[in-house]
């Protein structure tokens, strides 16, 4: 049991796992919690730190040399977060989440 949680300590996946997670369904809760706006939730959360994450995530993966499909694992998680409780926004935001990502981690190609 120790060496597993060794092995999924070192795994940058899970840090990445866990960062979407708290992006996704963490934060806006806390938006509702301090009685931050619905349009405050969209224009800083969704579209500034989200996309400021998600060009992070396709530099983290490029630097690290980490799968390409890590790139995926924001976007899916936001949805998921998206169906459960947002407009269909969400979805559109989601793509635009896998694009920058896409193109950054290609973007530092060496």
């Amino acid at each position: 049991m120790k060496n597993l949680w060794t092995t999924v300590k070192k795994s940058k996946t899970t840090y990445i796992t866990l960062i979407s997670l708290v992006l996704a369904f963490i934060m806006p809760i806390l938006f509702n919690v301090f009685h931050l706006g619905r349009s405050n939730r969209i224009i800083f959360l969704f579209f500034v730190i989200n996309i400021l994450f998600a060009g992070f995530m396709g530099w983290f993966a490029k630097k690290y040399s980490l799968s390409f499909y890590n790139l995926i694992i924001f976007p899916v998680i936001f949805v998921i977060s998206v169906f459960a409780k947002y407009g269909r926004y969400g979805y559109f935001l989601a793509g635009i989440y896998l694009v920058l990502s896409i193109l950054i981690y290609f973007l530092f190609d060496d």
